[in-house]
């Protein structure tokens, strides 16, 4: 009996290809740190080779790739390497598409995965009890455009190929925004505000003032002067 196959199911079959290539043709770096570089464009490529023309598929945007050395142009890098349940892929970067940190990331890839569901078309004339369609997970790399159609760079049982975009649940993860967030700063407002004396408070250092005056007035006022005598008192005394 001849099978039909949805157009997925063909795509997803004559699509599944290509193995994650190892980074043979670059100089290794001689660095003994780690090193990584962050992906904050959209629409950077992880190439095969170290040219425009080997484009695998489209690194997440805000994640990071380990770089292992250079080639001209480009850095030498790893995608996923180290993260359990996944396949670490090897290829190029374009060094002016990526910006190199001086800090190992917490979180450096995307660990995603995506729903690839594979059916045969209803008119395929199989006998009841066959299973017409079925829904595997699938680790998630990144996209791939080929003419107006997106296709998702996936690993399925050790195989790396690319499957159509409308054959998959839709890309739903978070931007990673580690080490983008600005450090604290004090504000005026985190301040503490001066403390204003109450009314209370300032009728009381008045009255207190009032009084320290009065006593100030009171202790050192000058003495009185004494009346002079009358005119004749005064004649009498310097006779």
């Amino acid at each position: 009996m001849k099978k039909k196959f949805c157009i997925a199911a063909l795509l997803c079959a004559a699509l599944w290809l290509l193995p994650a290539v190892p980074a043979a043709a670059a100089e290794e770096s001689t660095e003994t740190d780690v090193r990584y570089a962050r992906v904050e464009e959209a629409g950077v490529y992880l190439y095969r080779t170290a040219s425009e023309n080997t484009g695998l598929f489209v690194l997440p945007r805000t994640y990071f790739i380990r770089l292992t050395g250079e080639s001209g142009d480009y850095y030498a890098v790893e995608y996923l390497s180290g993260m359990q349940g996944r396949s670490a892929v090897r290829g190029f970067c374009r060094k002016d598409e990526i910006v190199p940190v001086d800090y190992i990331p917490e979180t450096p890839y995307l660990y995603y995965s995506v729903d690839v569901t594979f059916r045969t078309d209803g008119d395929a004339g199989l006998p009841a009890g066959f299973i017409t369609e079925y829904t595997v997970s699938a680790p998630y790399y990144g996209t791939f455009s080929f003419g107006s159609s997106t296709y998702y760079y996936v690993e399925l049982n050790g195989a790396f190929g690319y499957v159509p975009a409308v054959a998959c649940s839709a890309l739903d993860y978070p931007l990673n925004t580690e080490h983008t967030q600005p450090p604290a700063e004090t504000t005026e407002e985190s301040l503490p505000e001066p403390q204003g004396l109450s009314a209370a408070s300032i009728a009381l250092i008045a009255v207190l003032c009032a009084a320290a005056l009065g006593a100030l007035f009171f202790l050192f006022r000058p003495a009185p002067k004494k009346a002079p005598p009358p005119e004749e008192e005064a004649e009498e005394f310097f006779r």
